[in-house]
């Protein structure tokens, strides 16, 4: 049994260590040391030292950690947890002096310990290690999916809840780089359920909903998030987020335009991870700072910077950012006309295309679109080859979901970017949009959208306007999109017209009929903004299905009225009552409904008044109970 003093004193030290308080931890851990090395206890000792290993590690302090965790070692059997624990910190220390090949047996081999042992802090511990320190670094997003979801798993099962928030943060990471959005909304809402206020965790919360926020246009949502994030790296010391926030609020300034600060944010998050010796952080802020460079004017910076980056990252076999910089590098060269673009063109597409990261093209899509474009149009013949098999690995990035309101108005959103409607009124573009939208399977034929939107002119004029409508969409949906670039919205062949929403996106139109068919009327209710496309009011083809619409909505104002009754609710009968009759004023059921509700609220006069509203248009008299027992007519 381990003394009660070492326990006690590791346990504080664990409480110090996540409040962020890595002093005080520190000298509980040694507290623990010097009262397990008095203890004589090979195991105690072990784990006294793996406590000061790990806050040691948190400092940075690798080469003291590796040293203690090596003692550890040589201390425990090969199949004690503390063996376990030994070999994960120092693939930690392996991990963040770079030494990745040895980080991954390291890591490895914990896991096989951590299962034969049955030890599952061990085995959760190294699948993290291996996704966190080894599959994200080196750009194999994949794999570190996976073993953060067997995670995730293993913390679930085996009441190690408290650890989700690791797998959960780098998961929540990697959907949002690779452009999962909507996966990594579901990931952030549990992650932000799991921290505690204050926490270093929430901060890193912050800055990945901030990233988050900004790749989908809220730059003020993700400002307000790294705001947070660095108040909470103030108070926690977290030295690692520290570079993340300033990177990120370098994007935010270069989203809103405004590059010197966006420079000054970089330029720090750079001078912070140099000092730190953080190299992965370095390429990325490095990358950051040359953006931000170029934007304010001074090429000769972003491309020593991008060079810079390509250095810091290469030993450190980091394809993902190494693409990224290379990327942006072969577009610098592009633009400034020199003749090593090809070169660098060639090694971006190489890494792109090997590490499955033609999603860069579209987060980059402003630099990278008409990059590939020229490319397309090269001399050499290898650079064309190469860029039409980009071009075919792009086709297949799902471009940003969108949200179409058609109820009430007609708004389409990429993300939080509201499309111009002006883009739309181009020869008829929305119209074919929502035309689209409500056809079977969302695909129409020429000639089927031709006789809709042009019934009055001739074949070959037909035609012609066609083709005009199509590009017009196309470039709505897609303005930066080159020319020759099949849009991955709207694919048109073989006389076929075919709408593609990407996963995430949102029709109201569709969602309300649902509702409605499943009898879910309160949620139908909720939806309705409005008519059916009154932009359209006048176009023979939303006359139909503005009628169904209408006709669910008076059901779900029916039925909704009938529940509230039978629910005692009279006032928010009478009310979907109201607005069911400013629909259809001579609905008999809807007074019927209204006029109990009035009863129940001892509203007489205004049950009389529905009453006589319907006798008038109808022309029908009712017989209604006399005037003196009219107090006792409820509803059954």
């Amino acid at each position: 049994m381990e003394l009660p003093p070492v326990a006690s004193l590791m346990d504080e030290c664990l409480a110090l260590e996540q409040s962020g308080d890595l002093p005080a931890a520190l000298r509980r851990a040694r507290q623990a040391l010097d009262a397990a090395r008095a203890s004589g206890e090979p195991e105690h000792i072990a784990a006294a030292l793996l406590a000061v290993a790990r806050v040691r590690f948190r400092l940075g302090q690798y080469d003291r950690a590796k040293a203690l965790a090596e003692e550890a070692l040589s201390l425990c059997a090969p199949d004690s947890p503390h063996h376990a624990d030994a070999l994960i910190r120092l693939g930690s220390c392996a991990t963040d002096t770079n030494d990745l090949a040895g980080a991954e047996a390291l890591y490895l081999q914990a896991a096989e310990v951590g299962r034969e042992i049955g030890y599952t802090l061990a085995l959760f511990n190294a699948l993290h290690g291996l996704a966190a320190g080894i599959y994200i670094p080196t750009g194999r997003f994949d794999l570190a999916l996976a073993a953060d979801a067997e995670a995730y798993r293993v913390a679930s099962e085996h009441g190690l809840g408290d650890l989700r928030y690791f797998p959960l943060m780098t998961m929540a990471w990697t959907c949002t780089t690779t452009g999962q959005r909507e996966r990594a909304h579901h990931l952030l809402d549990e992650l932000r359920q799991a921290v505690r206020p204050g926490s270093w965790m929430e901060g890193y919360y912050c800055w990945l909903a901030g990233d988050l926020a900004l790749e989908e246009g809220d730059a003020e949502g993700a400002r307000a998030l790294y705001t947070r994030g660095r108040s909470i790296v103030e108070e926690t010391g977290e030295h690692r987020l520290t570079v993340a926030i300033r990177v990120g609020m370098s994007r935010y300034y270069r989203w809103i335009g405004d590059y010197p600060n966006a420079r000054i944010w970089a330029n720090d998050a750079v001078e912070y991870a140099a000092r730190l010796g953080y190299h992965h952080a370095l390429g990325k802020a490095l990358i950051a700072r040359a953006r931000a460079a170029w934007l304010c004017g001074d090429p000769t910076a972003a491309k020593e910077d991008l060079r810079a980056a390509i250095e810091v990252l290469t030993p450190l076999q980091d394809n993902f950012d190494l693409a990224h910089a290379n990327l942006l590098l072969a577009a610098w060269l592009h633009q400034q006309g020199r003749a090593e673009a090809n070169t660098a063109w060639l090694e971006a597409v190489s890494r792109i295309v090997s590490g499955g990261y033609a999603f860069l093209l579209e987060q980059e899509r402003a630099l990278a679109f008409p990059l590939l474009a020229s490319m397309l149009g090269s001399d050499d013949p290898n650079v064309v080859a190469i860029s039409r098999t980009l071009l075919g690995h792009l086709a297949r990035v799902p471009p940003p979901p969108l949200h179409v309101q058609t109820l009430g108005r007609f708004e389409v959103r990429q993300g939080k970017r509201s499309v111009e409607m002006s883009m739309f009124r181009q020869r008829r573009a929305g119209e074919l949009l929502a035309l689209l939208l409500i056809a079977p399977h969302r695909t129409l034929s020429s000639e089927q959208i031709a006789e809709t939107l042009y019934p009055e002119r001739p074949p070959g004029s037909a035609r012609s306007s066609f083709h005009h409508t199509t590009s017009a969409l196309r470039r709505a949906l897609e303005p930066d999109l080159p020319e020759k670039f099949p849009s991955r919205y709207l694919e048109v062949e073989e006389g076929r017209v075919t709408l593609h929403l990407p996963p995430g996106s949102w029709v109201d139109v569709e969602v309300f009929e649902t509702h409605c068919q499943r009898g879910e009327w309160k949620e139908a209710l909720s939806l309705y903004g409005g008519e059916f496309l009154p932009e359209y009011r006048y176009a023979d083809w939303t006359i139909a299905p503005r009628e169904r619409m209408g006709l669910f909505y008076q059901q779900a104002l029916l039925e909704a009225a009938r529940a509230r009754l039978a629910a005692g609710q009279s006032a928010g009968a009478l009310e979907a009552c109201r607005r069911l009759l400013a629909l259809e004023p001579w609905h008999e059921e809807a007074v019927l409904l209204g006029m109990r509700a009035c009863v129940a609220l001892n509203d007489l006069p205004g049950a009389r008044r529905l009453y006589l509203a319907l006798e008038k248009p109808c022309g029908k008299i009712w017989i209604l109970p006399p005037k003196e027992n009219f107090r006792t007519f409820t509803a059954p």
